[in-house]
């Protein structure tokens, strides 16, 4: 073995340094939750870090156990945080105060739980400076002017003293990494910074990110389940599985030859713009291991096609294989090769649409503004579209552009102001009350949320079941079997039934909301982002189940999402909107791929694909 030369220069010691970090929370049995087990991993000046991996996997807890900020009974159990070999995991609350915000900046993922309502943007910014000391009233406001017009806030100076609601979503988000660096980090931790965001919004917010990158040489982890993300801003990606890291190493080695199982599922289940449409995604078959149960052995044996005896008795180490991607994966560990690619995707066997079953033609829809005379804001001009039995219409299009104001007049939660309104050739535009009930029986809707769109206080039967009772479909006990049906119908075990939302994830509230709206036995479903707060994994299983709930019940479907793949994969014609008008339409893989109209390619240039990029920042196309 050779001697190291001592007259080499020795590499720069890292940023950040987490060794054999170990994070647990108390379990309502009082048991140990291990969230994250045996982390390590290095952080240098300026780099640009992606962690991936479903919810659960340990993202965000690690990212909180950085600074300590774990909520409720998390605590660090085992490993060392250095920062610039000062360890953070057993400093004092004085010296952890000295390093949040100033050492290491956090941006959230949800702007408005982030920031306080009632207080103006100025004053957010105020109170962060001011705990980072700056004592000057005066050079506290210009400081904070400067960081908005830094962020790309418009007249800065003028919207100070505006409140968050008076902002878009995409601009709020640019406020909270305003305020994250307010101390001038060395480190900014970003959690799903661009989850619920437009694709130009999320261009936007990565430009900028990429752009403080380079400018102030800022070390960016950026926490996403959004593999175009990934290869859109990052040289280097960890993915975690089960509270520990399965494969880390350069972005573009992982995301094209990805060495660990896990890894592969993920991408394999990522849409792809260029995939036409009517392609089925592809989905991790199970889910995510119970942190009480984790013991010896891989987490991912139990879903994974390549596991052997020995990854379920055996913890596999996380050893280096090639081109300096690491993999925890002992079948791995003897391969030189990356894994088999997955078959293409397949062909959904999709009926030809039928009649028509929804028609709207001149939707017009204003909101009124308390106080202010004048004509108001119009939500919906003119809007004319026709949906088909078996057919999939997707709607796509910025925040504010009117997507959610139609889906609500379509199911006649908003009225319309102007227009007509045809259900399977009748006029239900302003419908009796009797009618109204009828209507809404045939038109159903799937909401955003699977947290906020389910009672918490009521069991699945009893959530599943409500729309029965409300239109007066069955007795007691062919409500029951109704619901055993429909739980079925949405991939959940009937035993279910008796269980509170807080015991399921994310997807299966999803199925939840889904049966629910499936009971009283509609036509039309109209889904309302149903699927942008999952991870691709169970994005690929709810999109694949109302495909095959379609194709089985004849079901007429209005898909609406800011996810352009997802939208042409799961679509038969795509609507696109803009500043309330549908600028666009036709079917979705001729609008996809010859695009007419300049917003059109304006949102398609800024959709991210998983396909490694030279990490510099492109420039969203400006919409008029």
């Amino acid at each position: 073995m050779t001697a190291p030369d001592p007259a080499s220069p020795r590499p720069p010691r890292p940023l950040l340094e987490v060794r054999g970090l170990g994070v647990d929370f108390t379990g309502p049995d009082g048991s140990p939750l291990h969230a994250v087990r045996g982390l390590s991993f290095t952080l240098r000046r300026g780099e640009t870090l992606a962690v991936v991996g479903e919810s659960g996997s340990g993202k965000s807890t690690t990212a909180l156990a950085l600074t300590r900020m774990l909520p409720g009974t998390g605590r660090i159990t085992t490993g060392s945080v250095l920062l610039d070999g000062q360890d953070l995991a057993a400093a004092t609350d004085e010296e952890l105060r000295a390093v949040r915000g100033a050492r290491i900046g956090m941006i959230f993922q949800d702007p408005m739980t982030a920031l306080n309502p009632v207080l103006s943007v100025g004053r957010h910014l105020d109170e962060v400076l001011r705990a980072h000391g700056e004592r000057d009233r005066a050079a506290r406001r210009a400081r904070a002017v400067d960081l908005l017009d830094r962020v790309g806030i418009p007249e800065p100076h003028r919207r100070i003293d505006d409140h968050p609601h008076q902002f878009s979503g995409g601009q709020r988000q640019r406020i909270l990494i305003a305020m994250a660096l307010a101390g001038e980090p060395d480190i900014l931790l970003a959690d799903e910074p661009t989850t619920a965001l437009d694709a130009t919004v999320q261009e936007q917010i990565l430009t900028l990110l990429a752009d403080l990158n380079r400018e102030t040489g800022t070390a960016l982890v950026l926490i996403t389940h959004n593999m175009g993300v990934v290869a859109r801003s990052c040289a280097r990606v960890l993915v975690m599985y089960g509270g520990t890291v399965v494969e880390d190493g350069p972005t573009a080695e992982v995301l094209t030859r990805p060495r660990h199982p896990y890894t592969a599922g993920l991408l394999a289940a990522v849409p792809r713009l260029s995939a036409p449409s009517g392609t089925r995604l592809t989905g991790i078959p199970g889910s995510p291991p119970d942190l009480a149960l984790l013991g010896d052995g891989c987490a991912f044996a139990a879903r994974c096609t390549l596991a052997e005896d020995r990854c379920r008795t055996g913890t596999p180490p996380l050893v280096e294989l090639t081109d300096g991607v690491r993999a925890a994966c002992l079948p791995a560990a003897g391969r030189t090769e990356p894994l088999p690619a997955p078959p293409p995707p397949a062909r959904i066997d999709r009926p030809a649409p039928g009649a028509v079953v929804l028609e709207a033609e001149g939707l017009v829809k204003t909101y009124r503004r308390r106080g202010v005379r004048g004509a108001g804001f119009t939500a919906l001009d003119r809007v004319s579209l026709t949906l088909a039995e078996g057919e999939t219409l997707g709607i796509v299009g910025e925040s504010g552009s009117g997507k959610s104001t139609l889906a609500r007049v379509l199911a006649h939660a908003h009225p319309s102001d102007g227009g007509t309104l045809r259900l399977r050739g009748e006029d239900v535009t302003r419908p009796s009350r009797r009618a109204l009930h009828a209507v809404r029986r045939q038109v159903q809707m799937v909401f955003q949320d699977p947290y906020a769109s389910l009672n918490p206080r009521m069991t699945v039967g009893q959530i599943v079941a409500e729309p029965l009772i409300a239109f007066g479909l069955g007795d007691r006990d062919e409500r029951a079997a109704r619901v055993a049906e429909l739980l079925t119908l949405a991939g959940l075990d009937p035993a279910v039934a008796d269980r509170h939302p807080r015991a399921f994830s994310g997807g299966q509230r999803q199925r939840i909301g889904i049966a629910r709206a499936l009971a009283p036995g509609p036509s039309v479903l109209i889904c309302d982002e149903p699927v942008s707060a999952l991870d691709v994994s169970v994005q690929a299983q709810i999109v694949g189940l109302l495909t095959d709930l379609q194709r089985d019940l004849g079901l007429a479907l209005v898909f609406i999402a800011h996810d352009l793949a997802v939208v042409r994969q799961v679509s038969h014609r795509i609507a696109v909107m803009h500043r309330g008008r549908i600028v666009e339409s036709g079917s979705a893989d001729e609008v996809c791929e010859h695009p007419q109209d300049p917003y059109t390619r304006a949102l398609l240039a800024a959709a991210p694909e998983p396909v490694p990029v030279q990490h510099t920042p492109r420039k969203a196309e400006a919409l008029a």
